[in-house]
């Protein structure tokens, strides 16, 4: 199904941008093409960690040194859930300015999705959807991005029964959007990592915010489904190189699955 899913997002990037292309000469027009991206969230996706660079400066470094260019666009606020985001403003001026994106991420509050999916739906149904479609290029994608469990699993009586309620709220909040949407698999890469090696790696000590390895992840994970590419051979950037394969390698595992 990711297959699939990233074959759309590449398609759907090229046809906005105008370019008809077949064979190999649709790849090169896909990498010249830039891309135009909206990142809706707050310190998941906003957090800087050791990086010096927040989730979506680094897949635009990613992209630059694979010689692609993505337009950045951030409404991002720490501890904001989407709502607030729209109510205080911040994600409501670009979806109502009349500038129109190729992918359009959203990233819930933490906690939210498991624990209150409800109250999810009602925003992404109410107040997000028609600026969305308005704010959409043809061919364009909505993206969810399913936030990791938290290393306190509370109110679920495991990590198990966490990851399972995200799992389960986000494929309900997927096929409630009448939109084209995607979900970025990004708890599933963690689950991958914290089975063979903790949560010390990916989240800082307050149990809940990425660290520069996680941001790495994420970004691998972003980058190959906005390209339609497998992200293995991305750049180290700020991580040792064996650290930073590792990480590809799941990002890959975990798209292609």
């Amino acid at each position: 199904m990711l297959r699939k899913v990233l074959t759309l997002v590449l398609v759907g990037a090229v046809a906005s941008a105008g370019l008809v292309a077949s064979g190999s000469a649709e790849v090169t027009a896909a990498r010249s093409a830039a891309i135009d991206v909206l990142f809706v969230g707050n310190s998941l996706i906003g957090t800087r960690a050791i990086t010096g660079a927040d989730t979506p400066d680094v897949i635009r470094e990613m992209a630059r040194e694979r010689g692609r260019t993505i337009r950045v666009t951030k409404a991002i606020r720490y501890g904001s859930t989407l709502q607030k985001s729209w109510d205080t403003g911040l994600s409501q001026r670009p979806l109502t300015a009349g500038r129109r994106y190729d992918v359009i991420l959203l990233q819930e509050f933490s906690v939210l999705v498991a624990t209150d999916p409800g109250r999810v739906r009602r925003t992404l149904l109410a107040t997000y959807t028609q600026a969305l479609a308005r704010s959409l290029k043809p061919g364009g994608r909505v993206i969810l991005f399913k936030n990791w469990a938290l290393v306190n699993p509370r109110p679920f009586g495991s990590r198990a029964a966490n990851v399972a309620a995200i799992d389960t709220n986000y494929a309900r909040l997927a096929a409630a959007l009448p939109l084209p949407v995607a979900i970025a698999p990004v708890s599933d890469a963690f689950e991958s990592v914290v089975a063979r090696r903790g949560t010390t790696p990916l989240i800082v000590k307050d149990g809940k915010h990425p660290t520069g390895q996680a941001i790495y992840l994420d970004a691998a994970i972003l980058y190959g489904m906005f390209f339609g590419e497998s992200p293995a051979d991305l750049p180290n950037l700020y991580l040792r190189a064996d650290t930073a394969r590792y990480l590809r390698e799941v990002a890959s595992r975990t798209l292609a699955a």
